[in-house]
């Protein structure tokens, strides 16, 4: 996912240069925003293909940013970017055992969709592509990276010219490869994959809670 990751960061890079022209040659116009948030992620799972056994991503909290800046009418483009660490578990809702710690990075770019410009109060509707990056904090074990999307909407909110308020929620869905050995390890720990999946999609919806400074 390093490799995958950097290519978005390209691409998202290349986006901005190409538009920072454009927003510039309306200086009356606040239309880059930079949003630092925190959130709370909840849901996912997929099957073990070998045991049968479900195993669940923990609900956790997330944090991380989002930037967006101006396209067309009533349209931003916006890159995402999150961390949730939590950690993985087999079981039932009365009893559960860890497998191991996890760190899941997320980085998305896609749009916004405002349903109104002209007022403090902006409701809107996003969405996204990219890539998640899945990290286990166990001894040799591999991290993994796939194809990651998000949708969405929310509330952006101005008191100020500069700075608001940005309530947010959305699913985001992480496409598992089609039987695929995950998280393996090698080495003097010994060797060996802790999963091994069917073709899927992990389900996870996320709130969040962000302070968005406009320049």
């Amino acid at each position: 996912m390093k490799e995958s990751l950097g290519r978005i960061l390209i691409a998202c890079t290349a986006l901005l240069c190409a538009t920072s022209s454009a927003v510039a040659q309306n200086s009356k116009a606040l239309g880059f925003q930079i949003t630092p948030f925190v959130g709370y992620r909840a849901g996912g799972s997929f099957t073990d293909d070998s045991t049968g056994d479900e195993i669940d991503v923990e609900n956790s909290s997330s944090y991380g940013l989002i930037i967006n800046f101006p396209a067309e009418r009533h349209t931003e483009y916006e890159i995402y970017f999150s961390r949730q660490s939590t950690e993985l578990s087999t079981g039932d809702l009365f009893q559960s055992s860890s497998l191991v710690d996890i760190d899941i990075y997320h980085l998305q770019i896609g749009g916004t969709y405002l349903f109104e410009t002209t007022s403090n109060f902006q409701p809107y509707f996003m969405a996204a592509i990219g890539g998640a990056h899945y990290d286990p904090d166990g001894p040799g074990l591999s991290s993994d990276e796939f194809f990651s999307f998000s949708a969405g909407g929310g509330w952006k909110y101005f008191p100020s010219r500069r700075l608001g308020l940005r309530l947010d929620g959305r699913f985001i869905g992480t496409l598992i490869d089609s039987d695929s050995d995950i998280f393996c390890q090698s080495g003097p720990e010994g060797s060996g994959c802790l999963v091994r999946t069917k073709g899927e999609t992990l389900w996870q919806f996320e709130l969040q809670a962000g302070l968005i400074f406009r320049f």
